[in-house]
């Protein structure tokens, strides 16, 4: 008998190298194709739903189901979201200019121009009658995006986004093929996932809904917004967040690179504004005990007008805690920028008035 022809183990590698890349480009192509899978937009949002992110639902509602008009739109995070009332600013409003201006306070929890920037495409596409967006503004521009972007941003936005120095570029683009396979089932099967493809007035929370009043959470959890705590307390908790601020690093010639997100979709939200003749604001609610100089000051009043309110910050009834307005402070600052507001149209600086007013 022959010799057994022995397997050539040299091949071997070869073979599993070339499987392994089989494998790595098909799952590639399915990612890539994942992308294009199509979803309703309604329960994309309705993904924060039970999440401290859930009024994200009602804007979306607000801006899709409502046909109540929008004159001025407030976009920011948690302090404009707390600090300001859309109801008391349009009483305020009314009061002063002797007809109803129509506010909204689309804010959400947590700082992210990149998530600001959706939600003011969302708006003028939807209510093209707005005449002013009001975005918040902190003392120190934040570094990162929303965390919420890569659920409601549309996919085009993701893969656009900054990459340089944008440190969330890439988990966000990876998350992308997880959400779309996800949303494409949730819109196929809705009962299944216990989402809504119709909208159900009776769940709806109203044109004059208010982000700034004590609720049960989605969680169960009561969010008291009547609070008054002491000086003492509030002021422990602001140096240690004080203490916790990241100051400047780059000159001033880099700064679009520190701060990429929040430069670039600031120019872009003021561009889409300027376009479709919309005015652009920001407001500075402050932390309590400092008045902290607002970071690129110049870079804002370049894109729009600033509102500061420091002058509410050394009141320790203000205060819910060290960042945050309980309902005195939210009534002194909501009446303070309607004042200022309607003021600045008294005097012709601003035109949020429906025109027909005119």
């Amino acid at each position: 008998m022959g010799a057994v022809r022995q397997p050539d183990e040299t091949l071997m590698p070869a073979t599993g190298r070339g499987l392994l890349a089989l494998f790595v480009a098909a799952f590639l192509l399915c990612c890539a194709a994942s992308l294009l899978l199509p979803h309703d937009r309604y329960i994309r949002y309705q993904q924060l739903a039970g999440t401290p992110l859930a009024s994200a639902v009602w804007i979306y509602e607000r801006l899709h189901f409502d046909p109540t008009p929008i004159d001025i739109a407030i976009v920011g995070a948690s302090r404009t979201e707390i600090g300001i009332s859309a109801p008391q600013m349009e009483r305020v409003l009314a009061a002063k200019l002797g007809r109803t201006v129509h506010v909204a306070n689309l804010s959400l929890p947590k700082d992210g121009r990149d998530l600001h920037y959706e939600l003011t495409r969302e708006l003028i596409a939807t209510h093209p009658e707005v005449k002013l967006i009001l975005l918040s503004l902190t003392e120190h521009s934040a570094r990162t995006g929303h965390s919420a972007f890569r659920s409601l941003a549309d996919t085009g936005d993701v893969l656009r986004a900054p990459l340089l120095v944008n440190p969330s570029y890439f988990s966000n683009v990876v998350f992308l093929p997880y959400r779309q396979v996800s949303l494409f089932l949730q819109t196929a099967l809705p009962g299944v996932f216990g989402v809504r493809e119709v909208f159900d007035h009776t769940l709806y929370e109203g044109a004059d809904h208010d982000t700034t009043t004590s609720h049960w959470s989605a969680n169960g959890t009561w969010i008291d917004r009547d609070s008054v705590r002491s000086p003492a307390a509030i002021a422990s908790q602001t140096s240690g967040k004080v203490a916790e601020r990241t100051p400047v690093l780059l000159p001033a010639r880099l700064r679009d690179y520190e701060y990429v997100l929040e430069r670039s979709y600031t120019r872009k939200i003021a561009a889409l504004a300027g376009r479709k003749g919309i005015s652009v604001g920001f407001i500075y609610l402050p932390i309590y005990g400092h008045r902290f100089p607002i970071t690129d000051l110049d870079f804002y009043r370049n894109e729009g007008f600033v509102m500061n309110a420091a002058i509410l910050a050394d009141d320790h009834r203000n205060f819910s805690d060290y960042a945050h307005f309980n309902q005195i402070g939210t009534t002194r600052a909501s009446r303070w920028v309607a004042a200022r507001l309607a003021a600045m149209e008294k005097a012709g600086e601003l035109h949020f008035l429906p025109e027909k007013a005119r």
